[in-house]
């Protein structure tokens, strides 16, 4: 009797893993959607305790727990449109956590780091950077709501990760350089340039998404080549690498956008 209790019990939750096998109304499909899901929440784990490390003086970790979750974004939306399982759910999530993450962490991180400058001065301007975030990743939403058409190889104004994660690699930097040379230029600095990310966030220059043109369709061999110099890159600097190629992003799209501003107007991608 236990003998067949027990064939029973394995074969209903060998069902379980057939792909077209359902009960109770769950599939194996819910447990896909829930992939891209944990991804976001761990985007959002590393922004809150970024959050933590910063109040607790760690500001190195705080700013490689957001480089970390630039990694995470990528991902998960990449993930969702390849299983098929986009949800308007999902993507408020992924708005929220990004906030979290690239808008206040990044604000709290710049203003604990600055210290050769007033507080309200250093406060204001992380203000100001949250507030930015907020407001293009609302902008964001509404327009994808309303529908609006937008290419898939432009942003409009500056991605709100790259916002964020351009403050931490900046204060990992900063860290860099101190041991090198002894100097705080890179922290001096600091809140002009983070003041001046938030605007380019809310604006409409169009920055190009140089990830729409990674992947397969360029071909193996091309995209090999490029991740393995990447990563061969960071293994050796990474505080050098990760400047070096935001750095050079920022100013190809800045000069991009001033020649194309007035050409694409209009239908952006806003992600």
């Amino acid at each position: 009797m236990y003998v067949n209790i027990y064939i029973k019990f394995l074969k209903k939750y060998i069902c379980i893993l057939r792909p077209n096998y359902t009960i109770g109304g769950f599939s194996l499909k819910i447990k896909k959607e829930m992939l891209p899901t944990v991804v976001t929440m761990g985007n959002m784990i590393c922004g809150f305790v970024s959050i933590l490390c910063i109040l607790n003086q760690k500001f190195e970790v705080a700013a490689w727990l957001i480089v970390t979750a630039m990694a995470l974004d990528a991902f998960d939306g990449r993930l969702a449109r390849m299983m098929k399982t986009t949800s308007k759910t999902g993507a408020q999530l992924d708005s929220m956590a990004d906030l979290v993450t690239f808008g206040i962490a990044p604000a709290l991180l710049m203003g604990k780091t600055c210290t050769s400058l007033p507080n309200i001065f250093l406060w204001g301007i992380g203000l100001f950077f949250m507030i930015c975030s907020a407001f293009r990743l609302a902008r964001f939403n509404a327009q994808k709501d309303e529908g609006v058409s937008a290419p898939s190889h432009f942003f409009t104004g500056l991605p709100t990760t790259l916002s964020g994660g351009t403050v931490a690699q900046l204060v990992i930097l900063n860290h860099f350089i101190q041991i090198k040379f002894g100097t705080d230029i890179v922290s001096t600095l600091l809140p002009f340039i983070t003041f001046a990310l938030g605007i380019f966030m809310v604006s409409k220059i169009p920055f190009f998404n140089v990830t729409s043109k990674i992947g397969i369709k360029q071909g193996i061999l091309a995209m090999t080549l490029e991740f393995s110099a990447a990563i061969l890159f960071f293994v050796i600097t990474p505080e050098l690498a990760l400047s070096t190629a935001l750095s050079i992003y920022l100013i190809i799209c800045a000069m991009y956008g001033v020649i194309k501003g007035k050409q694409l107007k209009k239908g952006y991608s806003t992600t």
